[in-house]
């Protein structure tokens, strides 16, 4: 009896195993892939949402972050919310969006972002979304993220905070996020000669620079929205190249140290 009772037990641990392995399966996650790819293409996003896909290509980002079903994210300066629509579909209701605007963000251009942020959201629409309000270097998270992005901001950082300051903030998302999280960044690319604010770009070593000095460790870099044609003396909201700058995508992983 005993030597069945093993047998059984070892039975329901192997059909367990499988049962685990099978919602992991290259079908299933294909299948996953198919359903957010028809969800953004549903009349839950708006047509203007819609074309700017072309430009930021947000499955591949998720994919490249490895962002998935019930996942906590934290996006850094969320603006209207484009993209925490995109996350508050891609990790579903079993996940949570921590959409982090400050006031600057919400209040500049007689409130833009904030309305359209608020508009977005509006009746409990995107309701795994928690709209958190704070300042750069106030943020109190500690080891509950999975993954946090930054979306083409981290330039202005660059340009208006103090490296002292900018070694905080990035101090608090290192903090935010799990043992082995990811930080996930996307930014528009400058040329290699001295840092110009007003062009609203930034050299990608720079960053890479100052995450790995800050304790993150670059894990992989994609090239999906590079564009080489792209004229880096420009401002980005020069029309000839809004929409179409050359953007690096780099995944950063906590390190243990």
């Amino acid at each position: 009896m005993l030597t069945k009772s093993r047998h059984f037990k070892k039975a329901l641990i192997t059909m367990s195993l499988s049962t685990v392995l099978a919602s992991f399966s290259p079908l299933s996650l294909a299948a996953d892939e198919a359903q957010f790819s028809q969800t953004l293409q549903s009349d839950h996003r708006t047509e203007k949402d819609k074309k700017r896909d072309a430009g930021r290509k947000p499955q591949q980002v998720m994919q490249f972050f490895g962002i998935e079903p019930g996942m906590t994210v934290l996006e850094v300066l969320s603006s209207g919310g484009y993209y925490t629509e995109v996350l508050s579909h891609r990790v579903g209701k079993t996940g949570k969006v921590i959409a982090q605007n400050n006031k600057f963000i919400l209040q500049v251009m007689d409130g833009r972002f904030g309305k359209e942020f608020s508009k977005r959201t509006a009746d409990n629409r995107l309701a795994n979304v928690i709209h958190y309000k704070k300042e750069f270097g106030e943020f109190d998270l500690s080891d509950e993220v999975d993954v946090v992005t930054v979306v083409l901001n981290y330039h202005d950082l660059y340009s208006v905070a103090p490296k002292e300051e900018r070694m905080k903030i990035l101090s608090q998302l290192k903090k935010a996020l799990k043992p082995g999280g990811t930080l996930g960044l996307i930014d528009m690319e400058s040329g290699a000669g001295e840092h110009n604010p007003k062009l609203h770009r930034i050299h990608h070593q720079r960053v890479r620079d100052e995450l790995a000095e800050a304790g993150f460790s670059l894990d992989a870099e994609a090239s999906f929205l590079q564009n080489k044609n792209d004229d880096y003396s420009k401002m980005v909201f020069d029309p000839s190249v809004r929409g179409n700058t050359d953007r690096f995508v780099f995944k950063f992983k906590k390190s243990s140290s």
